[in-house]
C-alpha cells in the first residue's frame, strides 16, 4: 500500500493544491518561485507578510486561529 500523495503540479500551492495564476508563484512564492500558501488556504495579509514564500510570519494563521474571522467558519480565504 503506497501512502505517498502525488506531487504536485508546477504553478500549484504547496500548501493546500489550488491551481494558482502563473504569476503568483513569481511575485509571492519563494526564490524557485514556489507558493507554499494561496488565498485558498491563507489570508492575503500573511501572504503579503511571506508565508507563500515559505516564511514564519507574525499573523495567526486563520486556520488554526479561527477567532481571527470574528468567530465565523473558516472559508479558505475567499471574500464573499
Amino acid at each position: 500500500m503506497d501512502l505517498r500523495v502525488a506531487a504536485v503540479e508546477p504553478g500549484d500551492c504547496l500548501g493546500c493544491g489550488a491551481n494558482l495564476p502563473p504569476d503568483f508563484g513569481r511575485v509571492h512564492g519563494d526564490e524557485d518561485d514556489r507558493a507554499h500558501r494561496c488565498p485558498e488556504c491563507d489570508s492575503w495579509i500573511r501572504i503579503c507578510e511571506g508565508s507563500a514564500a515559505g516564511k514564519d510570519v507574525s499573523t495567526p494563521d486563520p486556520q488554526t486561529s479561527p477567532s481571527r474571522n470574528a468567530g465565523e467558519p473558516w472559508n479558505g480565504g475567499l471574500s464573499g
